[in-house]
């Protein structure tokens, strides 16, 4: 699948004060338990470490839907929601260019 056609998503998650450690080692967890991306990238910001973002390519529509409709997506999302200060923001993307390139890339 091309690239620019594989389905991402951005994600902003706060964690409540002191939860932060918790909330990266689940979601670092799901993405490697998920198998559904080859990309994916976890951003802590400095000037806060409860703020989680996550920039993650899926390698297509499909494996998004598998993941999204499984039973590990339903147990992560259960307690990563309790761990939050507020309601996570998520935006749907698609990837314009990214390095290095993958063997799924097809042009």
């Amino acid at each position: 699948m091309a690239l620019k056609d594989q389905p991402a998503y951005i994600i902003k998650m706060r964690a409540k004060p002191g939860m932060g450690d918790r909330l990266f080692h689940l979601a670092t967890v799901g993405m490697a338990k998920s198998d559904s991306s080859d990309r994916f990238i976890m951003l802590r910001e400095d000037a806060d470490p409860d703020v989680l973002w996550n920039i993650e390519v899926f390698r297509s529509v499909e494996a998004k839907d598998g993941y999204e409709n499984s039973p590990l997506a339903d147990e992560l999302r259960d307690e990563i929601i309790g761990l939050l200060a507020e309601p996570p923001v998520r935006i749907e993307a698609h990837p314009y260019s990214a390095i290095p390139v993958l063997p799924g890339d097809s042009a």
